[in-house]
């Protein structure tokens, strides 16, 4: 008897199952890891929108051009229900990242049903996609792209089933519309693919007004929001240093290479094995399906400019997934699901799985650090923040505050990559608004595209903590030690 995975004979089962697996995976790393980096500037963001609604989002009160603000009215209305439930900070936060992932799930098998795909090579798709750092990890983060995606491929979805008549092209317009609203350019997406689909599958559609008019959600957003954020001053600073610089360095040449370096590692490191079998499955398969193969074109973007974000893969990896399946499933041009294909599909799965439990692991020993001395702060008063990038620190003191007693305390923040000496940190101790130094009051928006060193405003003249991050050559005979770790100190300055 010739061993063969027998799948259920229905797309609802075939959905159930993904969607087991799906919980399965990212319910266990969805509180594990303290909020990192971008996640714990995104939690004070989206405290702000809930007690103060903006239409260019702030941070300490300045607008800031980062990202647009009805992501951050969506995630706050999700905390503000949440938050009576006292579920752990970090679940609060991440939670509608893990729903909005979920209902994406049963949107990618369809679209890849719609563009052609066998029950057997959508389902292997979908497991691929699933297990792999690359969707796992925004799936169970505060971030822009878990929210993005379900806009695009419901989107997508819209533009692809042909059973729906001409409205769902007006659907499909308003997500795309949406989506721009979400992460900006990478709604560009959907139009690119859209077009793409109809002229391969639904030609017939191709020159009505409808859906023609829908190609325009993107570009008409785009116009919209360059001049929301010159209202604030800030539009074409967001398309030039943000969007722009992602894609080519100002640096030259061999930073462009160290971006690609590092837009490759996570990559490699979570994703590499399924990457590696999607090439070949390009080189192999291309012309089987030229809708795949034109959203597997589009990963040039990320690989570009996904500078040690591995998330900024997501919206091409179900491209990519359905490469790597294919090279597995489909030899002499028939699909095979027998005993090779199961033992060696089931082992990069197992070896995906330990590959992202390492990088989980090291991530929280990065990054614990942040919360525990944000921790150790929270509720003390007269605290200055004071050294390298390090936000979860007061995302954490400032968050728990909020929980515990409706607001925040005010506190003096001093970050920037400089080299903070000794005498350079005792001057701001004792006058926190020295002049001494070249410093960027008030305003952060420039926090992610220069060098200079960023002043949060306060009112504490007088400090009795200070959070020294990344100060290895900082020394101080009068203070006492409350927390220690390789990268921050935390230290009782009275």
């Amino acid at each position: 008897m010739v061993f063969s995975i027998r799948l259920p004979e229905d797309d609802r089962s075939l959905i159930l199952v993904l969607m087991a697996l799906y919980i399965l995976i990212r319910l266990p790393v969805l509180g594990y890891l303290p909020l990192v980096q971008d996640e714990a500037v995104y939690a004070i963001m989206a405290d702000e929108q809930a007690d103060a609604p903006t239409v260019v989002p702030t941070l300490f009160g300045y607008p800031v051009a980062w990202k647009p603000a009805p992501f951050f009215w969506v995630y706050a209305g999700f905390s503000e229900v949440l938050s009576p439930l006292h579920l752990p900070l970090e679940v609060t936060y991440r939670l509608p990242s893990f729903l909005f992932g979920l209902a994406t799930v049963p949107l990618i098998y369809f679209i890849l049903r719609n563009a052609g795909s066998s029950r057997a090579l959508a389902f292997f798709t979908v497991i691929i996609f699933l297990f792999s750092f690359t969707s796992i990890y925004p799936n169970a983060a505060f971030l822009t792209d878990s929210l993005l995606f379900m806009l695009v491929c419901s989107s997508l979805y819209l533009y692809s089933d042909k059973r729906l008549a001409q409205w769902r092209f007006i659907g499909a317009a308003v997500l795309a519309f949406s989506a721009f609203f979400v992460k900006l350019v990478v709604a560009f997406i959907i139009p690119l693919l859209a077009l793409a689909y109809i002229y391969l599958y639904d030609r017939k559609s191709l020159p009505k007004p409808v859906f023609l008019l829908s190609l325009m959600a993107v570009p008409l957003a785009w116009v919209m929001h360059y001049f929301l954020l010159q209202g604030a001053g800030l539009g074409s600073e967001v398309y030039v240093s943000d969007v722009w610089w992602h894609l080519i360095s100002p640096a030259g040449i061999y930073d462009q290479l160290a971006m690609l370096v590092g837009s490759m590692t996570y990559l490699l490191a979570g994703s590499g094995i399924w990457f590696a079998l999607s090439i070949f499955g390009f080189w192999k398969h291309w012309r089987d399906n030229l809708f795949m193969s034109a959203w597997y074109a589009l990963l040039v973007f990320p690989v570009i400019g996904a500078y040690l974000m591995p998330w900024y893969y997501l919206p091409v990896f179900p491209a990519v997934s359905y490469f790597a399946a294919i090279v597995l499933l489909k030899w002499d041009g028939k699909e095979r699901t027998d005993l090779f294909f199961a033992v060696f599909f089931t082992a990069i799965i197992i070896l995906t799985v330990a590959l992202c439990m390492w990088i989980y692991s090291d991530l929280n020993e990065d990054f614990l650090p942040q919360k525990e001395a944000g921790l150790i702060i929270s509720g003390k008063e007269n605290v200055l923040v004071i050294g390298n990038w390090a936000p979860g620190v007061i995302a954490y003191k400032m968050v728990t505050e909020k929980r515990e007693s409706g607001r925040p305390l005010d506190f003096g923040w001093v970050v920037g990559d400089a080299n903070f000496t000794t005498e350079m940190v005792n001057t701001f101790v004792d006058d926190y608004y020295t002049g001494r130094y070249p410093v960027v009051d008030g305003s952060f928006n420039r926090m992610y595209w220069v060098k200079d060193i960023f002043r949060k405003d306060s009112n504490v003249t007088h400090f009795d903590y200070m959070v020294a991050i990344q100060l290895h050559d900082f020394q101080s005979s009068a203070a006492s030690n409350l927390y220690n770790s390789s990268v921050i100190q935390v230290l009782d300055i009275r």
